[in-house]
Formats: C-alpha cells, structure tokens, sequence
C-alpha cells in the first residue's frame, strides 16, 4: 500500500473521532455533573457549550477536513498520473 493511502487512512480515523468528540460533547456534563451550573455568554454552559461546538465547531473541523483530503486527492492523482487538466 502506498504512502498517500495510509495518509487517507490515518485522516478518515483521526477526523472520525474530532467529530464524535466535538458533536457528542453534551455527554462530558452527564458523565461530570459538577460541571454544570456555570454561566458562558449569560446561558448554562451545559447547553451554550456543546450548541457552539456542535455548529462552530464541526463547521471548522469539517473545513480542515475538506482542505486537508482534497490536497491528498491531488496528491493521489498525480501519483497515479491520472491528472485531468479543465
């Protein structure tokens, strides 16, 4: 298996769990309920906080995603030389 296969590989898992970490984080304050009970931007940080993450957070993460496997696609493109000029 070539180099530019296991990156993709390594991205798809890695990228995996930032998304369940960053879209289940509402799950922290069940597992530590004494995190509970804080104010951030005047709501309960138990639902302001993984409302942010939940949409900033996976629309950044997502983002790198893309940038990051399309410039691997590339790379796998021309390894191939399969290289498709518009």
């Amino acid at each position: 298996m070539n180099k530019a296969y296991k990156k993709e590989i390594w991205y798809t898992l890695g990228f995996s769990v930032l998304l369940l970490m960053s879209g289940h984080l509402g799950l922290l304050f069940v597992a530590f309920p004494s995190l509970q009970g804080h104010m951030v931007f005047g709501f309960p940080s138990q639902y302001i906080i993984p409302v942010i993450m939940g949409w900033l957070g996976l629309m950044a993460i997502v983002t790198v995603q893309a940038k990051l496997t399309n410039m691997l696609d590339d790379e796998i493109e021309k390894m191939d030389g399969v290289v498709d000029e518009i």
